[in-house]
């Protein structure tokens, strides 16, 4: 979890710790009332729900998917070895530990869809229920900090740095899936006219959010070690969208039944989830507020930031981007960024690709 969690934030983190506690009604209000100069994440985002609800009288819903590891906290020997995707026999070796852990977590309120193996060994998935405006963020943090403090009591380590090991291509990342309904509950996001099945709006949306990818980056992506993710298989490469593809920054997907939502495949595991949340939010509303164009699919002309550096330039010069979500948020994510992990970086001077590795994990491995 990254910078300047509220104190409902910090409040639930204790409650997931305890695993059975409930929050207090009372404290449970807080912070909920938005606010954008705060520097906080989780009020920046209401404001920016409050207002895609009273300009544009729309609910975001959403869901995360969390991808990370579980390893033995004295061997660091993966849970299950496994590299085999959504096995069920891996499950059935699993169950008493993982399974426990999401009875554990649902008892506090996470509300989980799936979880399954992933590719790489001791490597899951876990899905959340589909939920409106800013829950599916706190059901993400909720999760990460139940279950981090859970596995720890069994003798393991939860793993959601971005990158631990030299393999690149299995990295861990947090999709963000979501669509825009309006107070009669219809996806605004759909038309049935057209070739996409994407409206308007939709398009308009879209545009917005490949517009401003460069400069969401740095948000969905916050740490050094997130940029080897985004330089694995499968990761997005480019500023660009495409129906039902897997290596685009975003992905439009189109249900059986008609329904249409976009996939944030921009979020490493490492990130603030309602950085993402509230990114999404103000990239989105300025394309449909200027209606920007909507580029081909699978559009190549703008590369995403390869470092950590050239992202928090790109969220430093997109303006409106900034604006949007809170100057004085993005400021000091900015400026903490640079002030301390990029700068404790450069003192270490010429490092292996392996010896970086292990720098990387010992600043982060405890705090993602």
């Amino acid at each position: 979890m990254s910078l300047f969690d509220d104190l409902k934030s910090q409040l639930r983190s204790s409650c997931s710790a305890a695993l059975r506690l409930k929050l207090p009604n009372d404290a449970a209000n807080v912070s909920d009332l938005p606010t954008q100069d705060s520097g906080d994440p989780r009020q920046a985002t209401l404001a920016l729900l409050e207002q895609l609800h009273s300009e544009f009288g729309l609910k975001i819903k959403s869901s995360f998917e969390a991808e990370f590891g579980i390893r033995d906290s004295k061997t660091d020997q993966p849970f299950v070895n496994n590299t085999k995707w959504a096995s069920t026999a891996i499950m059935q070796c699993a169950q008493d530990v993982v399974l426990e852990m999401v009875k554990s977590v649902t008892e506090i309120g996470v509300k989980i869809d799936t979880l399954m193996p992933q590719l790489g060994d001791g490597q899951y998935e876990v899905t959340f229920d589909v939920t409106e405006g800013i829950k599916a963020a706190d059901m993400t943090v909720d999760f990460r900090t139940a279950s981090y403090v859970y596995l720890k009591m069994k003798g393991y380590n939860a793993e959601f740095m971005a990158c631990v090991r030299p393999n690149v291509g299995l990295c861990n990342s947090l999709h963000h899936n979501f669509s825009l309904w309006d107070a009669v509950g219809r996806n605004v996001f759909v038309d049935p006219e057209d070739p996409n099945q994407l409206s308007e709006f939709g398009r308009h949306w879209l545009a917005g959010l490949v517009k401003h990818a460069p400069g969401m980056t740095a948000l969905s992506s916050p740490t050094i070690n997130c940029y080897r993710r985004l330089r694995s298989v499968g990761a997005p490469l480019h500023a660009n969208w495409a129906l039902e593809n897997r290596g685009t920054a975003f992905r439009v997907r189109i249900e059986p039944a008609g329904n249409v939502y976009i996939k944030n495949r921009l979020p490493s595991s490492a990130c603030n989830p309602y950085l993402v949340l509230a990114s999404t939010l103000a990239a989105g509303m300025d394309g449909v507020r200027r209606k920007l164009p909507l580029p081909q699919p699978r559009d190549e002309n703008i590369k995403l930031p390869e470092t950590l550096e050239k992202a928090l330039e790109q969220l430093e010069t997109d303006t409106l981007l900034k604006e949007a979500i809170s100057p004085k948020l993005v400021e000091l994510f900015i400026d903490n960024k640079r002030k301390f992990e990029i700068l404790e970086f450069h003192t270490f001077g010429e490092l292996s690709d392996e010896e970086m590795l292990l720098k990387e994990k010992e600043y982060y491995y405890d705090y993602c």
